[in-house]
């Protein structure tokens, strides 16, 4: 994931958490200005604290992780269920050989 990557990934965050720039700004302690240009791909670098601090301020986290390493089934059942999807958990009980168990009845 590049800069420009991470900065829409933040964004997408920001709006979800229904966040405002100026109240992560407040949060995060990171100017305005610098995260409009994070969020747009204008900004050519950015501290790791700062991003850190940004991420923390709208529920996101960094992960690091060796090149090429494939998604775990966190990684899938994290992300969100696009329309029409099945949902993402479900339990699914197994059912014995001999059906399912039988309840007993009050009186």
């Amino acid at each position: 994931m590049n800069l420009a990557e991470l900065g829409e990934a933040f964004r997408s965050a920001r709006m979800a958490a229904d966040l405002t720039q100026q109240q992560v700004a407040e949060m995060s302690g990171v100017a305005r200005g610098r995260i409009s240009m994070f969020e747009t791909g204008a900004l050519p670098e950015i501290g790791a604290v700062k991003m850190l601090s940004l991420f923390d301020a709208v529920g996101l986290e960094l992960i690091a992780r060796r090149p090429g390493h494939q998604r775990t089934l966190d990684d899938v059942l994290a992300e969100p269920a696009e329309a029409g999807d099945i949902p993402t958990r479900q339990r699914v009980r197994k059912r014995s050989a001999r059906g399912p168990k039988a309840t007993k009845r009050q009186p």
